[in-house]
């Protein structure tokens, strides 16, 4: 009963519509890849105040950073060209992944990776998270241009100089300097030190492994993850813009679940369109069926239809033992009666009758009882009643 009442009250239509997401799913790392500029990210930082904005792109495996500074154009062209000249110093990639805005999304740019053997990776929609190492270098960079505009100094020749020393710093995850994994070489910096290179590959991939477990645990802890037990074919609702104070955390109308990898998963709506969100964006719809509720109102009456013909013939009990107790005492008053008609003081039978009666009336439970004495100290004086 209570785990139907509890199914009935979390299938309410309207409280899931605003009810809390999901929680998120257990963190999945990026493995660090086996080469140098196999694999990478690109992103766009911006707009700047002046109208300008910072197209940045990072290898996962030596985490250098590459940034270029374009005007207020940022179309697939002036993509394409930033990218060609990266290329051509340090190669072609396996793959790049990106977000999914117009120009990395467009024609010209998925022409381009075709004709290079580039395999484009897109994250999924409204999660950045999902492209964390391209994040984390924009933040750095968003802590050095305050700086730089307070200090009324030059943007790009400061950013020239954060790249310099952030290139030629050992990273905090793999424990080695991005261009000694680059160009297998020191930069030569202002600093005197020895130019010696010498590095173990297999201690780059343990350290990196045991620092993205140990912050993976950190934050699967800090959010509480848990594993969301979702399938292909369930109705769940998706998180949508709030437009208002009024509006709902979740679209009205729910989805159906196509696929599920890890945290992504792919929606589609009544009209055939689908969606790839994370699984913070959904939510598990539960549907009110009418027959489970059938059940529970009918168990429910039939337990109340129960309990009230117990009461009923509890009463029913009361109500005769009262009427046998009521004709008992009336026949005896009748018996009184005609004795003292005929004058007959007859005080034997009327004892017995009165202890009949008694014998009738419910016997209350005893008590005990305490001696009642007069107090000593009133023995001198007469009391009346």
């Amino acid at each position: 009963m209570d785990k139907s009442i509890e199914e009935y009250c979390k299938s309410c239509y309207g409280c899931q519509l605003v009810a809390n997401p999901e929680k998120p799913e257990p963190m999945i790392r990026t493995s660090l890849p086996s080469k140098p500029w196999e694999q990478i990210s690109a992103d766009f930082l911006g707009p700047l105040p002046s109208g300008e904005y910072l197209f940045t792109v990072v290898d996962y495996y030596s985490r250098w950073l590459e940034v270029t500074i374009m005007s207020k154009s940022t179309s697939a062209d002036r993509v394409v060209d930033a990218l060609d000249k990266m290329f051509t110093i340090h190669g072609l990639p396996i793959s790049i992944a990106t977000d999914n805005g117009p120009q990395f999304i467009s024609d010209t740019f998925k022409q381009y990776l075709d004709q290079n053997g580039i395999m484009h990776r897109r994250i999924t929609p409204l999660w950045p998270a999902a492209s964390g190492e391209i994040e984390r270098q924009n933040r750095s960079l968003l802590k050095l241009m305050p700086i730089a505009n307070a200090e009324k100094k030059n943007l790009s020749t400061e950013i020239q100089t954060y790249l310099k020393m952030y290139r030629s710093t050992p990273h905090c995850t793999t424990g080695v300097s991005p261009a000694e994994l680059l160009f297998n070489r020191t930069l030569r910096t202002k600093l005197p030190d020895i130019q010696i290179c010498s590095h173990d590959y297999t201690e780059v991939h343990d350290r990196d492994s045991q620092r993205k477990e140990k912050g993976k645990l950190y934050e699967d802890t800090r959010r509480n993850a848990t594993t969301i037990d979702l399938k292909a074919g369930d109705s769940v609702l998706v998180k949508q813009n709030r437009g208002n104070k009024l509006s709902t955390t979740f679209n009205p109308k729910p989805f159906t679940l196509l696929e599920k990898h890890g945290n992504s998963v792919v929606v589609q709506n009544d009209d055939g369109d689908t969606y790839k969100r994370n699984v913070t964006h959904i939510k598990r719809f539960i549907e009110r069926k009418s027959s489970e509720n059938q059940n529970v109102y009918i168990e429910y009456e039939n337990q109340n239809e129960s309990s009230e013909n117990q009461n009923v013939n509890s009463e029913n009990q009361n109500v005769y033992s009262e009427n046998h107790n009521q004709n008992v005492e009336s026949e005896i008053q009748n018996v009184l009666k005609g004795n003292q008609k005929s004058e007959v003081n007859d005080k034997a039978q009327s004892n017995k009758l009165m202890k009949s009666v008694q014998s009738l009336e419910p016997s209350k439970p005893s008590r005990p009882t305490r001696d009642r004495k007069l107090p000593s100290r009133y023995k001198d004086f007469v009391l009346s009643n």
